[in-house]
């Protein structure tokens, strides 16, 4: 094959696993090994350069995808592509002036160097506009936000991704029926590339549902866990319009079935891939993700009720109490860790032996809710170390019924940011959020929690400094501490 030849091979096959939802980082590993013979028969040739820096960004490997983008400018690629693309490697890796500088080459080149699509749109400009919107969601900046979204729209009216990052910023600014109008609409826009906002399911091909009343409307699922219990508060509203079907994360099953006896039927199922049988079994007539409820539910502040709506199952609550019969004081639940990589983990987590000051707080006793493996030789090493037990009891934390019985069965719960909250908030349990300065916009930039009215907010006043923040949490369990013993 001639170099023109496998270029557009591997480029046509870069292209599908683009916009496949269902692309494996195997077959993302077969490309590359493609793209590492194309360079051994031409090396230093930018395109393979920059295709081979693409797969490597894909399997997440940011690092060495950065440095075969910038080879691959070196030797030559002089277009704005592999500008636009190295920003977004660095803001993968939250490396977000970098990636700035070059979403800002990108634009100088597109403008001087356009490529126009079939549509006739500067494409990489529009990317790069889009790209610095990116930068400042979740950054306390909604405003900025908005406005990088806004120029990039100019540019490409569809732009999916600032279309996207400017709903968010709508959220971000408490601005609901907005936000949550682009949430919503959004999601079924056509993607050039596999979208990873959401999950989208549609039940071999039903409509999605446009709030028409007396409907039987399948409910589903489409984030992550903590997302699936923050989002089924509107579930409530949903059932005085529609007969209702809910497919749910497996884990939350049981949960949801208790809480939600006016559900037709509840389904574990909602998984991309999962199979869904049990749709012969009723006569729907549309279906929608469980997040764009907030669209036709939550257009103002009024329209949160702030109050619990799921419940811990009562045999496993007792369970619960037979286990913490022995410890007298207050019973505090703690969760330290919480989220990924991609979602700031380094913000949203405080070490354990951060917690010292709280841990040895007088006739208080401290339970691990944190699920990682790890989290047992963390409680151990901390506990050891400041002479106090914090107690970590995998088995009867091991599913989401458990953990909610457990959690129940506490006088305070603290936590940072993470899906455990969103489960406490549900059942209206009370708990302290320790919440970093740059915060994702479910938690509100500033002021109350707005899905939960039995969380308190702690938010840090300057990035990074959790010391205030401890001090707070610590002086509330005092109190309440106290309060117990005064009761007793």
């Amino acid at each position: 094959m001639t170099l023109e030849e496998v270029l557009t091979h591997l480029e046509q096959a870069s292209g599908r696993l683009a916009v496949d939802p269902r692309s494996t980082p195997e077959q993302y590993l077969d490309l590359e090994r493609h793209y590492n013979q194309a360079l051994s028969r031409w090396p230093g040739h930018p395109a393979i350069l920059f295709g081979l820096a693409v797969v490597s960004s894909r399997l997440d490997r940011n690092g060495l995808a950065i440095a075969l983008y910038h080879e691959a400018i070196r030797c030559g690629a002089n277009d704005a592509a592999p500008w636009v693309n190295l920003g977004v490697a660095y803001k993968g890796e939250h490396k977000d002036d970098k990636a700035a500088e070059c979403f800002k080459k990108a634009i100088e080149v597109a403008e001087a160097k356009p490529i126009y699509n079939e549509r006739g749109i500067n494409q990489y400009k529009a990317w790069a506009l889009s790209g610095m919107a990116g930068l400042y969601i979740n950054a306390g900046q909604p405003n900025r936000c908005i406005y990088w979204c806004d120029e990039a729209l100019k540019v490409d009216p569809q732009d999916r991704s600032a279309l996207w990052n400017k709903g968010l910023a709508h959220l971000e600014a408490g601005d609901w029926e907005q936000g949550f109008k682009l949430y919503d609409e959004v999601a079924f826009l056509p993607a050039t590339y596999k979208a990873m906002e959401r999950k989208l399911k549609t039940y071999g091909g039903l409509k999605p549902w446009d709030g028409t009343e007396g409907q039987t409307v399948i409910c589903y699922g489409e984030q992550g866990v903590g997302d699936e219990i923050m989002f089924a508060s509107m579930l409530p509203d949903l059932f005085k319009k529609c007969r209702v079907v809910i497919d749910c994360d497996k884990r939350l099953e049981n949960l949801f079935r208790d809480a939600f006896p006016q559900a037709e039927a509840v389904y574990p199922t909602c998984g991309l891939d999962e199979p869904f049988d049990w749709i012969a079994n009723h006569k729907v007539n549309a279906f929608v993700p469980m997040g764009s409820l907030g669209r036709w539910f939550r257009k103002n502040n009024d329209d949160f009720p702030k109050v619990s709506y799921l419940k811990a199952n009562d045999h496993l609550r007792a369970k619960g109490q037979g286990l913490l019969r022995p410890f007298t004081g207050l019973k505090v639940g703690i969760s330290w860790c919480g989220g990924l990589k991609a979602t700031r983990i380094d913000k949203r987590s405080i070490r354990l032996e951060q917690w010292a000051d709280i841990l040895k707080i007088p006739n208080c006793h401290f339970f691990s809710f944190q699920y990682h493996d790890w989290a047992a030789d963390e409680c151990a090493e901390v506990g050891n170390k400041l002479g106090i037990p914090i107690h970590h009891w995998g088995d009867a934390i091991a599913s989401y019924d458990q953990t909610a019985a457990l959690a129940s069965e506490m006088d305070l719960i603290v936590t940072v940011n993470t899906s455990f909250l969103h489960l406490c908030g549900a059942l209206g349990l009370p708990t302290l959020c320790l919440t970093p300065k740059m915060v994702a916009w479910r938690y509100g930039v500033r002021g109350p929690n707005p899905f939960y009215g039995s969380v308190e907010m702690l938010r840090q006043s300057e990035e990074g400094d959790w010391g205030p923040v401890l001090r707070r949490a610590e002086h509330e369990v005092v109190k309440r501490s106290r309060k117990l013993a005064r009761a007793a």
